[in-house]
């Protein structure tokens, strides 16, 4: 995933020379969360395991057919951008599908330390794939990257076909879709909690991980670096987030959960506005490294909040949510692309994590209770006690 998403902007910024059209792969790429909600009620009807297997397939296809049509030197945009929203198509399922097992598995006052080790091993991915993205994109050329993705791909449907996994029985019979997502939107409206996740998560997506369609263009444009040390910049960010996601598996508690969120995203949205002025490489590389540590307290803790407060049988539900909100960060993309059009990538980069940070504070102030540790044990009491859960599960 990280691989590709470093070798699409890039041949996106080679076919195009657009920062826009860069960001536009970003936007389509997320565009689908929007359509969490559904798949968490459709998840909670079928089998997680094959749904997480039948993405991995479609992923698989997505990397084999760009990487035919660039061997074949017919690649054209389009291409990636379709590309981008099938992917992000099985992105937006992750949550529903994949973390809520997470959920299933193991007890719920595991579930921080749960999420904090399945974010390790994507920061651990995340430090390995850009770096051997750019490494393919000066050498083999992009083929390369998309190659090994089917490989990656193909190895994951195997470990996912390979699970002992079975549905959680359930005592009540399902409702209809349409009852299903009324149920969960006024479950979520109960929990400032969860509402105050909702908020920064869309604050995040929004002004915080749009910089990423940018962060190539500007290394390029600004620090005149080649595609390897691009790789290596990603790849650096991904160790902070390796290093901070580790910490938190070790030392994290439930009453932590919140704070660590609220200020893990202030720190990653500081690192972005540092990293828009720097024009050393080196003290990029440092400033990036404490982003990602930011980041990892932000994508962590934003699943395993959501997982501790939520009762077992809303939890696809309430982590569909996630992506719905996930999927309004394309409008981000759209507005860093169009302000990177009109200034440069640099100053696009700095406006919008600029406003992040001050919809952060406000956050502060509007969900107090994300800055308190014994709010998420009070939330999750009134949930497990509350007449709507009782006797469930």
């Amino acid at each position: 995933m990280w691989l590709e998403m470093l070798v699409i902007a890039l041949l996106a910024l080679e076919l195009t020379d657009s920062p826009f059209l860069v960001s536009i792969t970003f936007f389509l790429r997320f565009l689908p969360m929007l359509f969490g909600f559904g798949l968490g009620v459709l998840a909670e009807r079928l089998n997680r395991k094959h749904l997480m297997a039948g993405g991995l397939a479609v992923q698989a296809t997505v990397s084999a057919t760009l990487a035919f049509l660039i061997i074949s030197d017919s690649i054209q945009y389009w291409h990636l951008a379709l590309g981008s929203f099938l992917i992000g198509a099985v992105m937006a399922s992750e949550f529903p599908v994949r973390r809520t097992m997470i959920g299933e598995v193991v007890s719920r006052t595991n579930v921080g330390r749960a999420i904090s080790l399945e974010q390790t091993t994507n920061s651990l991915f995340r430090i390995l794939g850009p770096f051997i993205g750019g490494v393919f994109l000066s050498t083999i050329g992009a083929q390369g990257g998309f190659l090994l993705g089917v490989l990656l791909y193909s190895v994951g449907i195997v470990v996912a076909l390979s699970m002992k996994y079975s549905r959680p029985t359930a005592n009540d019979q399902l409702a209809g879709p349409k009852t299903q997502i009324i149920e969960g939107i006024q479950y979520i409206r109960r929990s400032q909690v969860m509402i105050g996740t909702l908020g920064v998560t869309l604050i995040l997506n929004v002004f915080g991980f749009s910089y990423m369609s940018q962060q190539p263009i500007v290394a390029k444009q600004v620090l005149m670096v080649s595609d390897v040390l691009i790789g290596v910049l990603q790849s650096v960010e991904g160790a902070g987030a390796f290093i901070g996601a580790a910490l938190i598996t070790v030392f994290v508690r439930p009453r932590h959960y919140t704070r660590i969120y609220m200020w893990g995203s202030v720190l990653y949205l500081i690192s972005i506005i540092l990293f828009s002025q720097s024009e050393t490489y080196w003290i990029t590389l440092i400033i990036l490294f404490f982003g990602g540590i930011g980041m990892s307290g932000f994508a962590t803790m934003q699943s395993a909040i959501m997982i501790y407060v939520a009762s077992p049988e809303m939890r696809g539900r309430v982590l569909g949510s996630v992506a719905v909100f996930i999927g309004l960060g394309p409008l981000g993309q759209l507005g860093i692309g169009l302000l990177a059009s009109v200034l440069d990538p640099a100053t696009a980069v700095l406006i919008t994590a600029s406003t992040g940070i001050v919809f952060m504070f406000i956050s502060f102030v509007l969900y107090p209770a994300m800055n308190k540790s014994v709010s998420i044990e009070l939330d999750a009491n009134q949930d497990r006690h509350s007449p709507r859960t009782a006797g469930k599960g």
